[in-house]
């Protein structure tokens, strides 16, 4: 199996320190694709190395999501793997990446990372904990590193990028082209977006050692401002678009249900073929399903109509399985959506799901046992003439949390 290492890059600063962490690896049937920018200087690697083809990308070629998308259609490999230019590989990285690839159904694999600074020395800053971040300090090549444990390949892990999969990432070829690739026209975010697509191709697959050195640096572009903001903004719109499908993907490589609730006074539109609808009575929420057995529940326009609040939220927690979401959009007390429906015997709004979520609000609702963490909240008008009339929604979604692995953002119940 061979491997394809891609290198897009605008500064040739540390492409030999990159190349090092390549002839050090345990595995070498791999190439490095080392794809330069129009203004970046002339780079060849320190000694001849059949295996390194250093290029020129062509003037057309703008944005990071171009450069990729052209490094990759020069790879030969099976395998493709993702080194940034200011980055190092640990030594064992490509055996493992090799080996994680064994089995037929994953079509990428991430593993965990360490910093270091420019001048390669362990970095100890730490991302904050309260968030789910585990750290250890041990030898990696014989070095002490702060290893960081990337969290697991859930959807909601996924779909916001801030929590997985980040570097070592690893991806087939196949899978790579069924997806179409990296999109040429972004400009950032062009890593979760392809990951979005992937995971809906296949399985992830984590690898629990450290395998990636990731040098943290004044030019790093998550440190240049603007950038930032936009980042942080486009990945909480790129969440909203794609967490449904997320959901529906690993819910079909799990074997998992999914529900579409409705009540009888709002049955909806048509059935959709990836659900199962249900309709629940108000007054009796169970759910026709085991426990532990669903993964994604999608309940819109049902919370207001429900007035057992308690007996709803701990009959879905009993059935979703750990990580499993519930898709919630519900009139919203923050206009007049709430107060206008004459079927409603039940209020919300934003801070409404504090008192599932958080734990010195919860002795509020005694019967409740269900233990849910929030995974997106916030209001919104869903269209020009609901802002008009002032008739606001609250989306939430809920993730429940039982045994398994920790889920990303504030474990606050």
């Amino acid at each position: 199996m061979k491997v394809s290492v891609f290198t897009p890059s605008h500064n040739t600063r540390y492409l030999g320190s990159a190349y090092e962490s390549l002839r050090e690896q345990s595995f070498s049937d791999w190439e490095w694709i080392v794809l330069l920018n129009r203004t970046a200087p002339k780079w060849q690697p320190p000694e001849q190395d059949p295996r390194v083809k250093v290029r020129r990308a062509p003037a057309g070629v703008k944005g990071v999501g171009a450069f990729k998308r052209a490094a990759c259609e020069l790879a030969g490999g099976e395998i493709l793997v993702e080194l940034d230019h200011d980055d190092r590989l640990a030594r064992g990285c490509l055996a493992h990446v090799v080996d994680a690839f064994s089995d037929p159904q994953v079509v990428l694999a991430y593993s965990d990372f360490a910093q270091i600074n420019p001048d390669g020395s362990p970095n100890y800053d730490r991302f904050d904990q309260s968030y789910g971040w585990e750290y250890s300090r041990g030898s990696i090549d014989g070095r002490d590193y702060d290893r960081c444990r990337s969290l697991a390949p859930s959807p909601h892990n996924l779909g916001y990028i801030w929590y997985a999969p980040n570097h070592v990432r690893a991806f087939r070829r196949d899978a790579y082209e069924q997806v179409g690739g990296y999109s040429a026209e972004l400009e950032y975010l062009d890593d979760q977006d392809l990951m979005a697509r992937l995971y809906q191709a296949g399985e992830f697959r984590q690898i629990k050692r450290c395998l990636y050195f990731q040098r943290v640096h004044a030019d790093n572009t998550q440190r240049q401002q603007r950038i930032n903001e936009a980042i942080q903004e486009e990945t909480v719109d790129k969440y909203q678009e794609t967490i449904e499908d997320l959901a529906l993907a690993w819910c079909e490589r799990n074997g998992l249900r999914c529900l579409r609730l409705r009540t009888p006074i709002w049955i909806g539109d048509e059935e959709h073929e990836r659900y199962e609808d249900h309709v629940i009575e108000p007054g009796d929420p169970k759910l026709p399903a085991e426990d532990d057995s669903v993964g994604l529940i999608q309940g819109y326009d049902i919370l207001q109509r429900i007035p057992a609040r308690a007996e709803f939220f701990n009959e879905a927690y009993r059935v979703l399985a750990h990580a499993g979401l519930i898709l919630t959009q519900t009139p919203s007390t923050d206009g007049r959506a709430a107060f206008q429906d004459p079927s409603a015997v039940a209020y919300y709004n934003e801070n409404s799901f504090m008192y599932l979520t958080e734990q010195e609000l919860r002795p509020a609702i005694p019967t409740l046992q269900a233990r849910f963490q929030v995974s997106f909240l916030h209001t919104y008008f869903a269209s020009e003439a609901h802002a008009e009339r002032n008739i606001a929604y609250v989306q939430a979604n809920l993730l429940a949390i039982k045994d398994g692995p920790r889920q990303g953002g504030p474990l606050l119940c």
